[in-house]
């Protein structure tokens, strides 16, 4: 039996953020990839890619529904909010996805890439939120 050392050129990454207890109000707050309680608070906004690549989605759940409002997640490249894709809810769903065409979000090596969100009406302030910016990367030269 023969065992190839191979990987495929385009890898698919799931990237984690985070925020406990979602307030009312946010307009486009990065979130941070780690959410800590109590006095040590990590404020890192994002990821730093090894490779070029792509965003292709975005998708998020909250432990909990709110009754009344809106919450939206959008990737960020180097900060700068994505268009496309974007996953909202409304008052009582808890989980929500977007995805784009390939080709829509480039991003080049070293990029940061992020997340941010927005409530608005949002009442469902003790709900936790996990959200996950999809990128496509291009691993080349390995």
């Amino acid at each position: 039996m023969q065992i190839n050392n191979t990987l495929s050129k385009h890898q698919l990454v799931p990237l984690f953020f985070g925020q406990a207890a979602i307030a009312n109000a946010q307009t486009s707050v990065a979130l941070y990839t780690v959410e800590t309680h109590g006095a040590v608070a990590l404020t890192t906004i994002g990821y730093v890619m090894p490779f070029q690549g792509e965003v292709i989605a975005v998708s998020f759940g909250l432990d909990l529904a709110g009754s009344a409002g809106a919450v939206t997640v959008v990737p960020t490249i180097d900060t700068v909010a994505c268009t496309d894709p974007s996953a909202a809810i409304a008052t009582t769903e808890v989980a929500a996805s977007d995805i784009c065409d390939r080709g829509t979000n480039h991003f080049a090596k070293n990029a940061l890439i992020g997340a941010n969100l927005t409530t608005a009406g949002w009442d469902g302030v003790t709900a936790d939120l996990q959200a996950v910016v999809w990128v496509l990367l291009n691993v080349v030269g390995i």
